[in-house]
């Protein structure tokens, strides 16, 4: 009997664009140093589970979170795999701009004000507000973006089961996680407001199918926080 596979899905800690408020798509910038501790407080939340595989985009601040991740892990070292398609969305010529800048073309492609409970109940239109204010060429529609998620879910989900199943960790990006829940669970996009960075979002595959069973959850690391804090 298969068993089933758990994804332990979580965004990458904080970076110098997410610090100066930018988009941050395709481009990269490292960890702040908040970003490390957010990482290190993950890794710790996350020590005593035996992860069967490990992935990660091909971006530097989903590496250096998994690295930092698997690092302290009680079981034996597994190999990190990057996979582009986990990478974030394409901004395209959108990249690094303000975060105020980009709400403002976001907006304008929606017509209406934006918050970030509209913009996540809107998800699907926003890839191609972006394709229209790009000028490279390099932006993704919303096709391409939900055929990748798919595909590297559905390649990562039956390797591991050929082996025996098990948990398997995932380093990813705050839009593409967001775009995970509504592949699967889009009912659930009201509880996300923003995806947190270090937040686990966890699915289940069994039978072919994908279920998502918690999303957004930050308790790993805060309660690392709390019992390294001295008492008082």
């Amino acid at each position: 009997m298969n068993e089933d596979v758990t994804f332990y899905i979580t965004r990458h800690g904080e970076t110098l664009f997410n610090l100066l408020e930018k988009s941050q798509g395709w481009c990269d910038t490292p960890l702040t140093q908040k970003g490390i501790n957010v990482a290190e407080l993950l890794a710790k939340g996350l020590r005593h589970i035996k992860f069967s595989a490990a992935y990660s985009s091909d971006s530097g601040r989903a590496i250096e979170t998994a690295k930092i991740i698997l690092s302290v892990n009680d079981f034996q070292p597994i190999k990190l795999q990057q996979d582009k398609r986990l990478r974030e969305w394409s901004f395209g010529s959108l990249e690094a701009i303000t975060n105020k800048d980009f709400t403002q073309i976001l907006a304008q492609g929606l017509g209406s004000g934006v918050g970030m409970r509209e913009l996540n109940r809107q998800l699907a239109s926003i890839p191609q507000i972006i394709v229209n204010a790009d000028t490279t060429g390099w932006a993704e529609d919303f096709q391409q973006i939900t055929n990748r998620i798919r595909s590297v879910l559905t390649d990562i989900a039956h390797d591991v089961l050929s082996k025996g199943g098990g948990n398997v960790l995932i380093v990813t990006h705050a839009f593409l996680i967001k775009t995970i829940v509504y592949c699967f669970a889009q009912e659930r996009m009201y509880e996300i407001e923003k995806i947190n960075n270090g937040s686990i979002t966890n699915i289940i595959f069994h039978d072919g199918l994908f279920k998502i069973t918690s999303v957004n959850d930050t308790h790993y690391f805060e309660q690392e926080d709390l019992t390294s804090c001295p008492s008082k």
